[in-house]
């Protein structure tokens, strides 16, 4: 079997390595120069089972209005003259109820815990190879910290369902969270530290890193990787694709999967699918890491709305969430804010800022916080892995796992009828 892996990001290029692993004739194709170029080349980082619940809760209207016309809001929105903006909005709103919100967990969760179990078995093949799968990983937990004690209590209670599915967080005081990461000294010491949920079993690592090294497995399993190609539609004959039409001509296969992030929905548009994947630009800074203080424990500021993330030498903080369509300008502001609250929580960074790399990207986000998997209904051959969100490192290898059996015909290793594209 001939199977097309349209987008090599986290999910795409763990798509291609899966189905080279179960003996498929693979071909990965992206636009850019390489893997992990797109959203995956700048993420915060975390991977992150214990924070899967969903964006839109009930407390987002609010804070969407309290933010207004801010330039550094966490959350911004800038209204366009497009439908599909609006239809991505009104399903976003019918989703912000706590009722909504707790639907998607156990699901979200269940497919993270196979990405925890799919990352593991990939090191110890890329051992067995004599290629160690280097991604600069760290397993020392994911520490949420909060400015106020009724936000840790809330968080804490909806933090109930995780751990009645085996996925518990310790709640800490504020020197119990300096004793587990000492550089949150400082913030400890101004009072912005009431307290903190532990993850121990979450962790972080490069997902550009992983993007690249997983492809490359790929490729050393005998799968074709197209870089700097870009697909311009898919090539249908009645209820099967025959393969997708490229900067360089027309490519056949007998399955197609659409792994193109916010690229996602222009390919499925002339059958009259919507997949409600809608871009959401993020933003992040990375620079050198402090000597000697730089947090070791992946950070997740609940006041600031930043994630924080140690790489090797480096350090990133990403955050910010913007729905304006599919403009890519960085804003500097905006970045810069991202910079502002990484120096506001560590002081120490702060002589490292003249080094600091900004960047942006567009998040595929659909309104219900959960990816679009599996087959779409109108052609036997077509496959979806799309739509992760803040998500794509935490699901993405599970994500591909699942949609790579159901592609070679096999029964997924978990049930994808709530990812489906039918739901919408």
């Amino acid at each position: 079997m001939h199977a097309i892996v349209v987008g090599a990001g986290i999910a795409g290029a763990s798509t291609a390595y899966e189905l080279a692993l179960r003996g498929a004739q693979v071909t990965l194709i992206d636009q850019r120069e390489g893997a992990g170029f797109g959203t995956s080349y700048a993420n915060g980082g975390q991977l992150s089972a214990c924070e899967v619940a969903p964006w839109a809760g009930p407390e987002i209207p609010w804070m969407v209005l309290k933010w207004l016309g801010r330039d550094d809001a966490p959350f911004r929105l800038r209204p366009k003259m497009d439908p599909e903006q609006w239809l991505w909005l009104m399903r976003f709103l019918m989703r912000c109820r706590a009722s909504a919100r707790r639907e998607r967990i156990a699901p979200n969760l269940e497919l993270a815990l196979l990405t925890r179990s799919r990352l593991a078995a990939y090191e110890r093949e890329f051992e067995q190879a004599g290629m160690p799968l280097d991604y600069r990983r760290k397993e020392r937990g994911i520490l949420r910290i909060f400015r106020e004690e009724h936000a840790l209590a809330e968080a804490e209670q909806e933090a109930g369902p995780l751990a009645r599915m085996g996925v518990g967080q310790e709640r800490l005081t504020p020197s119990e969270c300096i004793s587990l990461e000492p550089a949150l000294a400082s913030a400890m010491q101004r009072g912005d530290i009431a307290g903190g949920l532990y993850a121990a079993s979450d962790g972080s690592g490069d997902a550009h890193l992983y993007s690249v090294k997983i492809a490359e497995g790929a490729e050393r399993l005998g799968a074709r990787f197209m870089r700097n190609t870009d697909v311009r539609r898919l090539v249908a004959e009645g209820a099967s694709v025959r393969g997708v039409e490229t900067s360089q001509g027309i490519i056949e296969a007998d399955a197609v999967v659409l792994a193109a992030g916010t690229g996602t929905q222009a390919l499925l548009r002339p059958f009259g699918y919507r997949s409600y994947i809608y871009p959401v630009k993020g933003y992040s800074v990375t620079l050198p890491a402090p000597e000697g203080n730089a947090p070791e424990v992946s950070i997740t500021d609940e006041a600031r709305k930043i994630v924080i993330s140690r790489l090797g030498d480096r350090l990133r903080a990403a955050g910010q969430a913007e729905v304006g369509g599919y403009d890519m300008t960085l804003e500097q502001g905006r970045a810069k804010s991202v910079m502002d609250a990484l120096e506001s929580l560590f002081p120490q960074t702060g002589p490292a800022r003249g080094e600091a790399e900004y960047w942006c990207g567009l998040r595929p986000m659909t309104p219900d916080g959960s990816p679009v998997l599996g087959a779409v209904p109108q052609f036997g051959n077509l496959f979806i892995n799309s739509g992760h969100g803040t998500l794509g490192w935490t699901l993405g290898a599970g994500s591909a796992a699942a949609v790579a059996d159901m592609v070679c015909g096999s029964a997924p290793q978990l049930d994808l009828s709530p990812f489906s594209i039918k739901r919408f």
